[in-house]
């Protein structure tokens, strides 16, 4: 035999005895595992499979899915009470709402876990789970939420069956409760294969993204879109994550994925094109009902804004969510709520002449009081924070363009900010939807009250109410005395102490006192405007207190959003009492 082949051979056998040795390890090894995980052996099983990567497209997926919902959540949170103020008014919007939203992502996250658990685990299998769930939840989302306009629609119908209690929360349930859901079951799957990653950095990224995301804070759709067209942004959002989850898992995912989309987009179409609340301007839907004229509607920035005729009684109101924040009778131009002409009663009370009066006017309306001071010879400026409302009251209600400033602006960094003494009166009237910003009634919001007021300056503060919540009447009469040595309050009625009614507290470091007959004199006796004055002091409210020590109201500690609660549900019944339902679902 030749060296060539002898050495040929020598190699075989070297190669047979390593593969023997090769398999003889195997053998023991896997003996080893047997005894270990035997009974009595001391050690068990582990329970879940070993930590692993996840592979790009997972983690695109579970990137997907954190972002998208916290678009999407960000995006409800803001627009659910937006959607339902018109018809439940601001206050009765937002009770319960953040309570039903927690619960119902708890709900779906629980379902959301249940899901991963069925199939825990890594690798392709664990990420194929994930992008399906993740995929799944987003198309659910999509689809309820280019829904909701449909659904909600319905209850708006049964609002006054449902009452002003249980209607915000059912009509809450059916609105956010199911995006809610979907996206805890979303965020939920996506969470728990992040929990099973060893790439901790990845996986802060990947929250980081998503914290970004909700710093979004659903403002585009909430302020360029409105509440429709918002709701209908958020289930695009949906459709789209859904789309590029899919997209990654090939051609058969990417078309499963686009027949759910194609569904969510043509419900959303037929929603833009038939519901009136997602139109802007005023629809021939808005004026089918052949007792009232829409004039003129918008969303802005404190809900839906509308003017109305009413030929039947001959006026023309302004609307704002759910709530009428001024109107006129056509024939006179004079207010139909008489006690917006208390605030002219400022100009009244005994003082030292003023060469020229100044008057600031917080909250417009329709601009009752800025005419009438502003007829009456005062420089007046104005604060308000709906441009929308301004508008209405120069083109629908005569408010004069030549006031002395207009400031589209939040009041209270207004007053914040202005000089001192720089007015004679402050007309205080900010009341809309059931309640009143509470920052406006705090004692550091009077205090900047009582320093822009010039020396023997007036405060009238418009406050609703009802007359019977004592409680809450003494605080803000309480807060007013901690800045203004004198304090009055005067009713529109004291008729009905159960009833929600206007009251116009007067303030000043004077003490408030009418000339004799000058409030009779004021105006003509003929007029709304003179009947109202000649009678305001016949309905003056006792502030008398004898009780424990009162505590003014403070921005730290501010109980009005809750106190004011009762005061908006008589609120809602008396609107509902002014006008039919069927005006209050025309908006």
């Amino acid at each position: 035999m030749s060296l060539g082949k002898r050495h040929i051979k020598a190699k075989a056998k070297a190669k047979d005895k390593d593969m023997a040795a090769s398999k003889a390890k195997d053998v023991a090894a896997s003996k080893d595992g047997a005894s270990a995980d035997a009974p009595g052996s001391g050690r068990s099983p582990p329970r879940h499979p070993p930590r692993q990567r996840p592979a790009a497209a997972g983690w695109a997926a579970i990137a997907i899915g954190f972002v998208a919902t916290s678009v999407m959540l960000a995006s409800v949170v803001r627009l659910g009470p937006q959607y339902l103020e018109a018809v439940y008014g601001n206050v009765l919007s937002q009770q319960w709402f953040a309570h039903g939203m927690a619960g119902s992502v708890a709900a779906g996250a629980g379902l959301g876990w249940a899901f991963w658990r069925r199939g825990a685990g890594g690798g392709a299998a664990g990420d194929a789970r994930v992008a399906r769930g993740v995929a799944a939840g987003l198309d659910a989302a999509a689809l309820l939420t280019a829904l909701a306009p449909w659904r909600t629609a319905q209850l708006f119908r049964a609002s006054r069956w449902l009452g002003p209690a249980w209607g915000p929360v059912v009509t809450h349930v059916s609105l956010a409760g199911p995006a809610g859901a979907a996206c805890g079951f979303v965020a939920a799957v996506s969470a728990a294969r992040v929990a099973r990653s060893s790439r901790a950095a990845a996986a802060a990224y990947v929250g980081a993204l998503a914290a970004a995301a909700a710093a979004w804070d659903g403002r585009l759709a909430g302020d360029a879109l409105g509440g429709c067209g918002g709701l209908l942004a958020v289930a695009g959002v949906a459709a789209a994550g859904s789309l590029a989850v899919r997209a990654l898992g090939g051609c058969a995912a990417w078309r499963a994925a686009a027949v759910a989309a194609g569904v969510a987009v043509g419900v959303g179409v037929a929603t833009l094109a038939t519901d009136p609340r997602c139109a802007r301007g005023v629809t021939a839907r808005n004026n089918s009902d052949a007792a009232y004229h829409m004039l003129a509607r918008g969303e802005s920035a404190t809900g839906w804004v509308s003017v109305s005729d009413e030929a039947a009684r001959g006026l023309r109101v302004l609307r704002s969510g759910h709530s009428i924040i001024g109107g006129h009778w056509n024939a006179t131009r004079e207010s139909i709520f008489g006690v917006f002409y208390y605030a002219d009663a400022v100009r009244l009370v005994l003082a030292p002449p003023r060469a020229q009066e100044r008057a600031l006017v917080i909250g417009l309306g329709i601009g009752v009081a800025a005419r009438s001071l502003h007829e009456r010879g005062v420089r007046v400026d104005v604060v308000e924070l709906d441009a929308a409302v301004y508008d209405a009251a120069v083109r629908f209600f005569a408010l004069p363009r030549a006031l002395n400033a207009v400031f589209l602006q939040d009041a209270r960094r207004f007053i914040d900010a202005a000089p001192p003494a720089a007015y004679d009166y402050v007309v205080h009237d900010v009341f809309t939807g059931g309640s009143v910003p509470p920052a406006l009634f705090s004692l550091s919001a009077v205090e900047h009250l009582r320093r822009i007021l010039a020396p023997h300056g007036v405060l009238a503060m418009n406050y609703v109410g009802v007359l019977g919540d004592r409680r809450t009447l003494l605080h803000v009469a309480h807060t007013l005395r901690a800045a203004f040595a004198h304090v009055r309050c005067f009713a529109e009625s004291t008729d009905d102490p159960d009833a929600a009614t206007n009251m116009m507290f007067f303030a000043s470091p004077d003490p408030i006192a009418f000339a004799p007959g000058a409030l009779r004199a004021a105006a003509d006796p003929e007029s709304i405007r003179g009947v109202v004055l000649a009678a305001m002091e016949a309905n003056e409210v006792s502030l008398a207190y004898d009780g424990p020590p009162l505590r003014p109201i403070t921005d730290a500690w501010n109980p009005l959003p809750r106190w004011l609660a009762p005061a908006a549900v008589a609120h809602w019944h008396a609107m509902r009492g002014m006008f039919p339902d069927s005006y209050w679902l025309n908006y």
